[in-house]
């Protein structure tokens, strides 16, 4: 068995990530790694070939050629490789607030195991910028790699798990609506046509699409800009409600407190 090793500068005491060490492994039988629940290490992992298997919490799973596995700090963990078919694996032992952040953020917490990682350039990359560039593993050249693997394990288990297929239809009524966030609401009868049914098919076609009708929809958009308007803006209350296409600023200020517990004033002034 033989690993590479790279093994960087000792990290600033408030960094908030660090880099402990990083290499490839060639493995053979004998790779064995285990740790106690308390150690506070994180471990990201990329299998170039072979195959073996990680146990953690109970669970066991054989991540293999083209996987990502991922290894959370305060885990009792266990992985090895297979005798016959041995990884071959390029990997970073981390620690630090930024990861514990993104690994709540992206909901990665139960995440062991992203079979097909869809950027396994971004091991070899950082292995060798690492050689490179020691002195800004702590900086830069750690904490992008670590954001970049996480948003890609968040979008390759989004691809593997997609959402129920939403309408033509149903899309076609959700951008004619977004258009109007600003402006007047399309009546009923202008969506029907657009959508090409009746009325009552229109309502349904929306609901079942995006779990709320074509009005509770764009209320809530509205609400949502009315939001942001007060918060970054300073337009009077009445300029936001005609901009937004309410009648008058009392019904607007009058749904504003029904939806967000809130006046429009009182809600500027919190922020």
């Amino acid at each position: 068995m033989r690993e590479d090793f790279i093994f960087p500068p000792a990290p600033p005491e408030e960094a908030p990530f660090r880099l402990h060490l990083a290499g490839t492994s060639y493995c053979d039988g004998g790779y064995v790694i285990a740790r106690p629940r308390s150690e506070n290490l994180w471990v990201l992992e990329y299998i170039e070939c072979g195959t073996g298997t990680y146990e953690a919490g109970g669970v066991v799973t054989h991540p293999s050629a083209g996987d990502l596995y991922f290894v959370h700090a305060g885990t009792e963990h266990r992985y090895y490789s297979d005798a016959r078919n041995p990884w071959v694996k390029h990997w970073i032992n981390f620690s630090g607030p930024l990861v514990a952040e993104l690994e709540k953020l992206y909901k990665l917490r139960d995440v062991m195991v992203v079979p097909g990682f869809s950027r396994p350039e971004l091991f070899p990359e950082l292995l060798h910028q690492l050689r490179l560039h020691p002195e800004q593993t702590h900086s830069r050249l750690g904490p992008e790699f670590l954001m970049a693997v996480v948003t890609t394990m968040a979008a390759d288990l989004a691809a593997a798990h997609p959402q129920p297929a939403v309408s033509e239809t149903g899309i076609r009524l959700r951008d004619r609506l977004d258009r109007c966030v600003f402006g007047k609401a399309p009546s009923l009868d202008e969506l029907a046509a657009l959508a090409a049914r009746s009325k009552v098919q229109t309502i349904r076609i929306f609901k079942r699409d995006f779990g709320e009708t074509p009005a509770q929809y764009l209320i809530r958009r509205k609400i949502a800009a009315a939001c942001e308007l007060l918060r970054s803006s300073s337009g009077m209350i009445k300029e936001i409600a005609a901009a937004l296409g309410f009648s008058d600023e009392y019904h607007f200020a009058a749904l504003f407190k029904r939806k967000t517990g809130f006046s429009p004033g009182r809600y500027r002034r919190r922020e």
